[in-house]
């Protein structure tokens, strides 16, 4: 079986969040807007009271081969 790769992240539907684990891709769909729309509303309050802070939504993190974007 074929490891997946970034590019095959970068290639997922724009819809899908694609994640790679142990080498194998994973396509999830985006959060729903009220998911999307929470999300910032509570970091736009934390943001006012932790400005030294980054606080950063669908980031991508890369451990080694593992790309991955926590929730």
């Amino acid at each position: 079986m074929k490891r997946a790769t970034y590019e095959d992240v970068l290639n997922a539907p724009e819809n899908k969040v694609a994640e790679i684990l142990d080498g194998k891709l994973f396509a999830s769909p985006r959060p729903a807007i009220r998911h999307a729309y929470a999300a910032s509303s509570l970091g736009g309050d934390l943001s006012n009271q932790f400005q030294h802070w980054w606080i950063l939504r669908e980031v991508e993190v890369h451990l080694g081969e593992d790309v991955l974007v926590p929730d």
